[in-house]
């Protein structure tokens, strides 16, 4: 007897939620669903929490008073130097230069000798160059200078004659694939920077 009552228990569940008459209203939506037919885009995933960082202060912020000293910001002035020659010949639709790695110490030690005889182009000629600029004596590092010194030569443009604008016909000749930068700062705090063209 007990096997004949389990099956009426199913049934009868079955039977009852069929059971609809034909004149019952349809069912309504629930708050916050869309009516039926209506689109509805999928949601958007949203971000995971930001796990906790295991340091006190983001890397980029300086750190607290007393504390131990972050080392310098690496700069290169070497590669600011020809970015910066590249993007003036850009304006013009030159060629960019490549950068001339393996003369810049060469062109730093023409810096160095520059400064000490107090003669620009002192010593041209020495790293295989075929052209050179120079800024002598400029106040400040050789990072503050780099900008400055190439739009001064810059400047010097257009035009044709060497003696007026030699630097300018330096900086958008088409002859010279690369160019080396080199500096050199004197213990007086002025630098002296040289740019070598090859």
């Amino acid at each position: 007897m007990p096997y004949r009552a389990l099956p009426l228990l199913l049934v009868l569940p079955l039977a009852v939620g069929c059971n609809r008459g034909s004149d019952s209203p349809p069912p309504s939506t629930p708050p916050g669903y869309p009516a039926p037919g209506q689109w509805v885009p999928p949601p958007q995933p949203t971000a995971p929490p930001p796990s906790p960082s295991p340091f006190p202060v983001p890397w980029w912020q300086p750190p607290p008073q007393n504390s131990f000293p972050f080392p310098p910001v690496f700069s290169d002035p070497g590669q600011r130097c020809v970015d910066t020659v590249n993007q003036y010949r850009q304006s013009q639709r030159l060629p960019p230069v490549g950068r001339w790695l393996m003369a810049e110490g060469c062109t730093s030690a023409e810096a160095r000798d520059s400064a000490a005889s107090g003669q620009p182009h002192g010593a041209f000629g020495r790293c295989g160059e075929l052209a050179q600029n120079v800024c002598p004596a400029w106040s400040g590092t050789a990072d503050q200078v780099t900008g400055p010194c190439i739009q001064s030569m810059w400047n010097e443009g257009p035009g044709g004659d060497f003696a007026t604008h030699g630097h300018y016909l330096n900086l958008t000749s088409t002859r010279f694939t690369r160019v080396a930068c080199g500096y050199f700062t004197t213990p007086q705090g002025s630098t002296w920077a040289v740019l070598n063209f090859q």
